[in-house]
């Protein structure tokens, strides 16, 4: 296990600061939300079937089934930390070199984020729940690093928050 920090030690650099936090923050959810859940599935399934669309059928069984599999499953407690190198999340690194901004989130006791703008193309923002972690002292260290630009929540984030999923 020593031989393991080490190493990654060695890859990230001097660790400044570190938390740990939920993945995400886990909503409640009553017989209400997976009714709801069921009959928003059923219209769109009844939709599938009314044009025949054999594909969007199967995508939505897909997706409810996903998207209730995740509602039941609790979030996993996960490792963050702030080094010279960049943010690491677990075992994965996101250098600062790949990194164009930052901004954070905050409205407790909902979510406090720290959503970091890539500059690649796929993953176009990074979002890591601060948990209990002071938001300033976060602040005070990534700006050593990074521009902080004021972002939007995106639709889908919204959408999320609303359907407290």
């Amino acid at each position: 296990m020593a031989e393991n920090e080490a190493e990654i030690n060695h890859v990230t650099g001097k660790t400044l600061l570190e938390w740990e936090a939920h993945e995400y923050f886990h909503h409640e959810k009553g017989n209400d939300w997976y009714w709801w859940t069921g009959l928003v599935a059923v219209v769109l399934l009844g939709l599938a079937i009314y044009q025949g669309s054999f594909l969007f059928g199967v995508l939505v069984l897909v997706g409810w089934f996903t998207i209730v599999l995740y509602a039941v499953r609790p979030p996993r407690n996960l490792k963050f930390s702030l080094t010279e190198r960049g943010v690491l999340v677990e075992s994965t690194l996101y250098p600062w070199q790949s990194l164009k901004s930052f901004w954070i989130f905050y409205n407790p006791p909902l979510h406090k984020d720290l959503s970091l703008e890539s500059k690649k193309a796929f993953v176009q923002f990074v979002k890591i729940p601060l948990g209990k972690m002071e938001p300033a002292k976060v602040r005070e260290i990534v700006i050593k690093f990074l521009p902080e630009v004021e972002q939007e929540e995106s639709l889908i984030d919204n959408l999320s928050h609303l359907a407290k999923f």
